[in-house]
C-alpha cells in the first residue's frame, strides 16, 4: 500500500445531530462513536499518517483522536472558518499542510468498512472517489454519475435518473489533483463563493483529471446526518463486527 496521509474532516457542528457534541464523538447506539471506527479502520487498512481538521469542540476531538490513534503522532489543523464557510475550506487547509502527499479525505460522519480505504489507495487515477452504486437515492445524497469506473459528475443537484450511486465520504487526492483543488478553492475565496461543499470543487476538477470510482458494497457504508441514521450505522458495525479489530487483535483471534 502506498504511503498516504489520512485527513479526517471533523470541524462541523452537526446541528441535525443536536449541535452539542461533535458528531464524530456521538456513540452509535450501544456502539462506540464514529471517530473510533474511522481511526480503527484506517489502522486496519495500514494507514499510519493522520491529520484531523478540527473546528467545533476542537479539544474534545483532538483528545479522543490522540488517545485512540495507534499510528504516528497525529497532526491537527484548526479551521477557524468552520462556522461560516463550507467544508471545501477544511479540505483546503489540510492540503495546504500536506504538500506533495497522497491525501485520503474521510468525512467524520460516515462509517465504512476498512477495505474501502484500501481500495481507494490502491486504485489508479488523480482523484479517487468511494461510490456505492444504487438506483434508489434521496434528495440529500451526494449523487454521482459514472461512465464505467470514471466519475463524470457529482453533486446533490444531479437528476436522480442520471445518477448511478452515492458518494460515500471517502476520497483520495493525488498531488496533481491537490494542485487543481487549491487553485479552484483560492478562486472561490477571492470571489466570496465560500459556502460550498468540497464535492463542488471536485465537480469543477472532473473535466481535467482522471477521476475513478471504487466500489462500496452493500452493508459497508452508512452516513449519519441525523438521529434516525444511527440505526443504519449500528447495522454496518454489527454486520462487520470484526472489521475494525487491529492487526494484533486479529492475529490473536487466529491463534
Amino acid at each position: 500500500m502506498a504511503k498516504v496521509r489520512a485527513v479526517i474532516l471533523a470541524a462541523g457542528r452537526g446541528v441535525r445531530m443536536g449541535g452539542v457534541t461533535s458528531k464524530a464523538l456521538i456513540p452509535m447506539g450501544d456502539h462506540r462513536p464514529l471517530l473510533h471506527y474511522i481511526l480503527a479502520g484506517l489502522d486496519r487498512a495500514g494507514v499510519q499518517d493522520l491529520m484531523v481538521v478540527t473546528g467545533f469542540a476542537a479539544q474534545d476531538v483532538a483528545d479522543f483522536a490522540t488517545e485512540h490513534w495507534t499510528g504516528d503522532e497525529p497532526k491537527f489543523v484548526f479551521n477557524a472558518r468552520y462556522a461560516s464557510w463550507g467544508n471545501f475550506h477544511s479540505v483546503r487547509v489540510a492540503l495546504d499542510q500536506s504538500p506533495g502527499t497522497e491525501t485520503l479525505i474521510v468525512n467524520c460522519d460516515v462509517i465504512v468498512h476498512p477495505e474501502v480505504y484500501r481500495r481507494a489507495v490502491e486504485a489508479p487515477g488523480d482523484l479517487v472517489l468511494a461510490v456505492q452504486r444504487r438506483t434508489r437515492l434521496d434528495e440529500e445524497d451526494m449523487r454521482v454519475r459514472l461512465k464505467g469506473d470514471r466519475v463524470v459528475a457529482i453533486g446533490k443537484d444531479l437528476k436522480m435518473a442520471l445518477s448511478d450511486g452515492e458518494y460515500a465520504g471517502v476520497s483520495l487526492i493525488r498531488p496533481e489533483a491537490a494542485r487543481a483543488y487549491l487553485d479552484i478553492a483560492t478562486d472561490s475565496e477571492w470571489t466570496s463563493d465560500t459556502n460550498g461543499y468540497y464535492e463542488g470543487v471536485y465537480a469543477h476538477m472532473l473535466p481535467s483529471l482522471d477521476t475513478r470510482a471504487i466500489e462500496v458494497k452493500s452493508g459497508e457504508y452508512a452516513e449519519v446526518d441525523e438521529p434516525a441514521n444511527v440505526e443504519d450505522a449500528a447495522r454496518v458495525i454489527e454486520t462487520n463486527d470484526q472489521a475494525w479489530s487491529s492487526e494484533r487483535e486479529a492475529a490473536g483471534e487466529r491463534t
